[in-house]
């Protein structure tokens, strides 16, 4: 590389990322590994940053599991917010039921992150094909969700206020399963 002021053109080093296919649910799926489903999530931003979270992670795509379309102003700010983590991941929009029967039929394990969980992160097996879902900002996960959950999990929590922002949640989860896929 030449150092500023060498009078010497520099070396060009460019990145290309490639665009994720559009790919349907099932596609998506078939690939296996970690899947992060985001259930009735609403703000840009958070989802953003989970998708961002999900791609440094190595998850296999994210699921907007939502009723509304999406808009043309959202998706950019969803892109803006992740840092343009969309170029390398597959984000998809589906609804909760269609999501969790379609990883049911594909074999994953589904775990859900909520307060109402009996198991710890680090104690649950975050290898092979997962589903990991988390809740919307006020409402958290649906019942759908809850009643179709292998597993939920509940993240340590001793202070007066009785959740994490869902953004701290989503890391947990997928820190978690990084380190576990090592």
């Amino acid at each position: 590389m030449a150092h500023p002021g060498s009078g010497s053109l520099p070396e060009v080093l460019t990145l290309i990322g490639r665009e994720p296919s559009a790919e349907d649910l099932h596609s998506m799926l078939a690939r296996g590994g970690t899947v992060l489903c985001l259930d009735g999530v609403a703000y840009a931003g958070n989802i953003g940053f989970s998708v961002r979270t999900a791609e440094v992670a190595g998850a296999t795509g994210v699921v907007l599991a939502m009723d509304e379309a999406i808009t043309g102003r959202m998706w950019k700010d969803i892109r803006h917010s992740s840092m343009q983590a969309t170029r390398f991941i597959p984000v998809l929009q589906s609804n909760i039921e269609a999501t969790v029967a379609a990883a049911q039929q594909a074999g994953f394990r589904i775990m859900v992150i909520e307060d109402v969980g009996d198991h710890d992160l680090q104690e649950v097996d975050l290898t092979g094909d997962v589903l990991m879902i988390v809740g919307a900002e006020s409402d958290g996960v649906s019942q759908t969700a809850l009643d179709a959950a292998d597993v939920v999990v509940r993240l340590p929590m001793h202070g007066f206020v009785p959740s994490y922002n869902l953004q701290v949640a989503v890391a947990c989860a997928c820190v978690e399963a990084a380190r576990q896929r090592r």
